[in-house]
């Protein structure tokens, strides 16, 4: 930390003032010296043997100049790393004091109770997570000294290497010359040691101990430098890279599990570099480097009776890092469907690869571009025309891989259990603009979108439509209903059947919102085939009654009479259609996969893990008792205290219903505003107020529920 980092410029400047002096003697040396065997005064065998050894000493000046130039580049470039890494780390340090710790010489982080007032040491003592924030600063801290090493490790590795004869030949009189090839870029000097160990691994099927923990500190500390990704790659090329990462995933997880962990490292360091490297796809890297992976992708790098095509192992290498750049994904994903088309045998899998977490690479690559929801709506939209068909090739008319096995006289097929994973969360990802949501966080039923995006959704839509009540894939079922809650406030006006929604189709923008709309049918029907997943119903149910609420919080009580009854009426044939959702797939005989109180169970727990608690909301914390969700919450609260004092399916089945019916919960929810506008039910005024206020969800609950089973008749 209190190093003198700048005598490292300064000694570059002295190996640059070496490197001009050895070219200014090397000019004396030519002028005085050389020239006398060419002038045509010495000859005989003398002069043929001196004109040999002056070229070499004529060459050694050259290299000369050339290794001080790159010592004097890699201090330079020493200066710059440590620098950044040392600010880093004392912005690091720093960080954790302001956080209340102390950090010991060793990087150690403790809190600071000596600092700390007395109310403050006091409600650390009693906290139980106090040794996880101290470990949590600890690892910052070690990581970023870590990186200081790797760092310093790549230095010593360049500066050794700047100094060998880069061509040694024992019969040139200077196997231990200047090295005429010296590099003065680190990263560059790393790759290819890098490549040398993959080559090593490759061939050799093992590296030591040494070599191991070596590869790992390479690609640790250079995945994010493009002059070493695009260097190593180049190197090993796409089929090299393919069949290091078969040999990283084999050795993973059949020959070697015990060093399983480093291995996923290099893997995870491979994935960085393919990340860094195809970042920019304008540059002549891209060009070649994309071409011949086209010609990798359809290889198999497996056998005839055991198949194991590049485009799998290259995905599933992916699989390790979480960003690429929008136009590699889209090339990818447009490369792995034409060759698909063309080689429609890469489709069936014999058995599923130890190690590849999808044997479908389009799939995989899907989940993968999730991650990056701008390359997930670019890949998936039809765009204003519709001419990119990417959506309806996925939904509509794509053969989805199958495993086959032979059977005794006939080959057997089945479905791919990870089959349209990917394409689930990447449609999540491309209709709303962010990641798919992790387990616990519920869509934003306000959420507003681009046009790129809303277009994905009302294709979506449009293509899961089963034309009858059956239900959707299972692995799109949650990822869908996840991406169509936060269309709430369009699906709203579109089961409500009372608004200009009725007269548009497609996605227009109005007063600078976008705005989304199928025809209702179709939308009912979507929407069933997603509620066998009683998750997936739970979360569309949820995010409605959250709009509703908010639509409730738009009211007073001096709100026009017409203005307050489009609203509940609205409401009331909303929650009417998912009331015959429901029983629609309640009393579907062909639905096995839950019993009717399982599914009504399940949708309760779901429905009210969420309401009950401090939730996420998108991005967002929306605590209990906003006043916009007042209403959401009064109905939750009554339902979770009911099912509190039961404990069998059965009666929580039952409860459910009683509080999932429109009338019910809109009467909850009325009684929640109600409070908020401080209006009581024990007088007789406000008993009335919400009498009337319930009658006119009642009259849109009927208008609701009829139509919708209409469509499931």
């Amino acid at each position: 930390m209190t190093t003198d980092l700048a005598l490292l410029t300064t000694a570059a400047e002295q190996w640059e003032a070496a490197a001009k002096k050895f070219e200014s003697v090397q000019k004396d040396y030519e002028s005085q010296v050389k020239a006398i065997a060419s002038d045509g005064t010495w000859t005989g065998q003398a002069n043929l043997a001196g004109k040999t050894t002056m070229q070499l000493t004529h060459e050694q000046y050259t290299a000369a100049a050339k290794e001080a130039r790159a010592i004097a580049s890699l201090l330079r470039d020493a200066h710059g790393q440590f620098t950044d890494l040392r600010g880093k780390l004392k912005s690091a340090v720093a960080d954790a004091e302001k956080a209340g710790m102390k950090v010991s010489e060793g990087g150690i982080a403790s809190f600071d109770f000596a600092k700390a007032d007395a109310a403050t040491a006091n409600a650390a003592r009693h906290d139980p997570d106090l040794h996880t924030a101290e470990a949590s600063w600890t690892k910052h801290i070690d990581n970023v000294v870590r990186a200081f090493d790797d760092a310093d490790q790549g230095v010593k590795l360049a500066l050794q290497t700047a100094v060998l004869d880069g061509t040694p030949d024992l019969l040139d009189g200077t196997p231990h010359g200047f090295n005429a090839q010296a590099e003065g870029d680190i990263e560059k000097v790393e790759a290819k040691e890098a490549y040398e160990l993959a080559t090593k691994l490759t061939s050799k099927g093992h590296l030591d101990a040494k070599d191991m923990a070596k590869m790992q500190r390479l690609f640790r500390d250079n995945g994010h430098d493009k002059a070493f990704s695009q260097t190593f790659l180049n190197s090993v090329g796409p089929d090299g890279t393919i069949q290091l990462t078969n040999k990283l995933t084999g050795l993973a997880y059949s020959d070697d599990k015990s060093h399983k962990q480093a291995y996923d490292a290099i893997q995870a360091g491979l994935a960085g570099t393919v990340s860094t490297a195809t970042a920019d796809t304008n540059s002549s890297f891209y060009d070649k480097w994309h071409e011949k992976l086209r010609q990798a992708g359809g290889k198999n790098f497996g056998s005839k009776t055991d198949p194991l095509y590049g485009y799998q192992s290259f995905v599933n290498l992916m699989g390790y890092n979480d960003h690429y750049g929008n136009q590699f994904l889209n090339d990818l994903g447009n490369d792995i469907i034409a060759t698909e088309k063309k080689q429609p045998s890469i489709r069936t899998q014999w058995r599923r690869h130890p190690g590849l977490d999808q044997s479908d690479p389009l799939d995989h690559l899907l989940g993968v571009m999730s991650k990056n929801p701008d390359a997930a709506t670019s890949f998936l939209d039809p765009g204003d025309s519709g001419k990119n068909d990417h959506l309806k090739y996925l939904l509509k008319d794509r053969e989805w891989p199958k495993i086959a096995t032979a059977g005794p006289g006939a080959l057997l097929t089945m479905d791919e259990p990870t089959s349209k994973l990917g394409l689930g969360q990447a449609i999540e990802a491309a209709a709303t603009g962010h990641a798919p949501l992790p387990d616990g966080a519920l869509p934003n039923a306000e959420a507003r979108h681009n046009q790129a995006q809303a277009r994905v959704m009302h294709d979506t839509v449009e293509l899961v439509d089963p034309g009858s009540s059956s239900a959707a894939p299972a692995n799109l079922r949650r990822p869908l209903a996840n991406a169509l809650a936060e269309y709430s406030t369009d699906t709203h006006e579109i089961l409500s059947a009372k608004t200009d929604y009725q007269d548009e189709t497609g996605v227009w923008s109005d007063d600078g919102k976008i705005k989304m709309s199928v025809g209702r049918d179709k939308l009912l029907r979507a929407m069933r085939g997603l509620a066998e997943d009683p998750l997936a119903y739970a979360t569309l149910h949820h995010a409605e009654s959250r709009h509703i609420s908010h639509e409730l919080g738009g009211l007073t009580a001096d709100t026009k009479l017409h203005e307050e009854s489009n609203v509940l009426d609205k409401a009331g044939a909303v929650l009417g259609s998912y009331g015959a959702i429901r029983e629609d797939v309640i009393n579907d005989e062909r639905s096995s996969a839950y019993t009717s109180a399982d599914w009504k169970a399940k949708v309760a727990y779901h429905i009210l893990g969420g309401a009950v608690t401090p939730m996420t909301i998108g991005p967002q914390k929306i605590p209990i008792g906003d006043a916009l969700q007042r209403g959401v919450d009064t109905w939750a609260w009554a339902w979770s205290n009911d099912m509190k004092s039961h404990a069998d399916t059965e009666a929580n089945a039952k409860i459910a219903d009683h509080y999932m019916d429109a009338d019910r919960q809109m009467r909850l929810m009325i009684k929640g505003w109600a409070a908020d506008q401080h209006i009581s039910e024990g007088d007789h005024d406000g008993k009335n107020i919400i009498e009337d206020m319930t009658g006119k969800v009642m009259t849109g609950s009927v208008r609701g529920n009829v139509q919708a089973k209409n469509v499931f008749k």
